[in-house]
């Protein structure tokens, strides 16, 4: 079995503003990686044409000048500071990534704490960034196969969590500035924002200068919850193509459930690897398409199994009712080669991740998010050690049953409607 690496000290600090930091030192490293979540994801956007697709915006906006400095002035100290940095929208929260030499965390937390605290979210620079999401928005006319999924998600998942992330043209194009602003200071507080920092740094001199550089900042941001049902059901988007896009979508225990991880196994041996089930009767055996595959999504309260297959409209058919027969006979249970090989790999990606201070400052948010403890890799590794052939059989013997396939929701991209009885 593929051994995982020593332990790293992980540490939790509650800050005084309200938030949480956690830190995990990793020994033999030089760079240090920061997760900040804010809780200000697409969920929490104003609905439809009054704001979807907000985060998006702010996103964009608030790297456009924080603290003292402008935007280039702003850009310029992070360079000078060694940090390569994102901030991305996701479902729930917005994203700040950012890594640097560890050396030099002390000189980059300050610029970060501007971008979340004082940002200066300038007029100037909606026109710019509205035309940035607008173009977005309009590019996934071109994207079918990311289009399908997104179909899939709003179908799948309850509202607001059903939404697609690129926004709302209305709303994008109503936007006015300081009802941004507004929102931003609404929901950014440090009460469910999180703070991950993992690498060469040291937890109590963290936690002393974010204190410091955090002092005033106060409140609770937004805890979003599901306003309704998923549609579910099937949904067919003509497209004169020459491809049909197929994405199916299977309720999942979410992270918080300890059958998760077989789950997450299962769905491996189903259509995660080159040596998946899907990928070798359906692509290398039948040549039905030229891409299939199926992974795990799990989330704090929800989880989905998503298959996608991509075909021509003269194959989609066969694709798709070679994807159903396969799934009916996954109901039978794996062999053992199939579970060693899924075992090694998930081992493996952990080996990786251990590797990778921009990984563990990730994984420890996401932990203390969706199960409100970090997990170290040593405890990662322990659970997937727990993980028994006969245990994993048993449990999709029982999940992935008959009624588990028929609760599916699908959606295509095509020329034709698939028959689905």
């Amino acid at each position: 079995m593929t051994s995982v690496p020593r332990e790293n000290p992980i540490h939790v600090r509650m800050l005084r503003c309200g938030m949480p930091l956690l830190v995990e030192e990793m020994a033999g490293v030089r760079t240090a990686a920061v997760s900040w979540l804010l809780p200000a994801g697409n969920a929490s956007d104003p609905d439809g044409e009054h704001g979807d697709g907000w985060s998006s915006l702010l996103a964009e906006l608030a790297q456009r000048g924080a603290g003292g400095r402008d935007s280039k002035q702003f850009s310029d100290a992070l360079d000078r500071a060694g940090v390569q940095r994102s901030v991305s929208p996701a479902a729930v929260h917005i994203v700040i990534g950012a890594t640097t030499i560890g050396s030099r965390i002390g000189e980059a937390l300050p610029l970060l704490t501007d971008l979340v605290v004082r940002p200066h979210l300038p007029a100037e620079a909606l026109d710019p960034v509205r035309s940035l999401a607008l173009q977005s928005l309009e590019s996934l006319r071109d994207d079918p196969q990311h289009r399908v999924s997104l179909n899939l998600r709003e179908r799948h998942l309850p509202p607001p969590f059903n939404r697609n992330g690129h926004g709302n043209k209305v709303a994008f194009e109503r936007a006015e500035i300081d009802p941004l602003r507004e929102s931003w200071a609404k929901r950014v507080r440090p009460i469910g924002s999180i703070l991950a920092v993992a690498g060469a740094v040291n937890a109590d001199d963290l936690a002393r200068q974010l204190d410091g550089l955090l002092a005033g900042w106060e409140g609770v941001g937004p805890e979003v919850e599901a306003t309704g049902d998923a549609m579910g059901g099937a949904l067919h988007e003509a497209d004169e193509s020459n491809q049909t896009h197929i994405a199916m979508g299977l309720t999942a225990p979410n992270e918080r459930e300890p059958s998760s991880l077989l789950c997450r196994i299962a769905a491996t041996i189903l259509g995660g690897e080159s040596s998946s089930r899907l990928f070798t009767e359906v692509r290398e055996r039948r040549s039905l398409c030229y891409s299939v595959n199926a992974g795990y999504a799990g989330g704090r309260d929800r989880g989905m199994i998503a298959v996608y297959a991509g075909s021509t409209p003269e194959r989609a058919q066969e694709t798709f009712d070679t994807i159903r027969a396969e799934l009916e006979h996954f109901e039978h249970g794996v062999h053992a080669d199939e579970f060693r090989r899924a075992v090694v790999g998930l081992k493996s990606r952990l080996i990786m991740q251990g590797e990778s201070t921009g990984a563990r400052a990730a994984a420890l948010a996401s932990d203390w998010y969706r199960l409100g403890r970090c997990r170290s890799l040593g405890e990662l590794s322990a659970e997937v050690d727990a993980v028994t052939l006969d245990g994993l059989n048993t449990w999709i013997a029982s999940a992935m049953d008959v009624g588990w396939r028929a609760r599916a929701t699908l959606c295509t991209i095509g020329k034709d409607q698939l028959r689905t009885s």
